[in-house]
């Protein structure tokens, strides 16, 4: 079946990125992610600093899950291809916990958050 002319051009501009996705391209999707969703990053900031400011420690697995059932803000995916042409969207899950960990922790370094050693803290070859 053939694809319309708006569709395999818009697949065009996509990224190409392998599945199953590697760590950089996770670290990548989720910059894009960030400048995509500026309100709800906002947002997960601010209940972040409220968390800590209370003298409790801030977890980014929280922040996401409440992002996820309570957030005010339409999410807006990541589209990328994958090698094989197929379409998919990235959105933060759980497993990037680490990745919005280090980014709350660039912004505001005494925040009261703990990180773990985590897969994204070595270079990938």
């Amino acid at each position: 079946m053939a694809q319309p002319l708006e569709s395999v051009i818009a697949q065009e501009k996509m990224t190409v990125y392998p599945m199953p996705l590697r760590l950089q391209d996770r670290a990548e999707l989720f910059k894009k992610w960030c400048e995509l969703n500026p309100k709800t990053l906002r947002s997960i900031e601010l209940t972040a600093l409220a968390i800590d400011k209370r003298g409790m420690r801030v977890s980014t697995k929280y922040l996401i899950e409440k992002q996820r059932y309570e957030g005010s803000y339409k999410l807006v995916g990541v589209p990328f291809v994958d090698g094989n042409g197929e379409e998919h969207v990235y959105g933060i899950n759980n497993t990037d916990t680490p990745l919005l960990s280090r980014w709350l922790l660039d912004k505001h370094p005494d925040l009261n958050i703990e990180t773990r050693k985590s897969i994204y803290d070595t270079k990938e070859s």
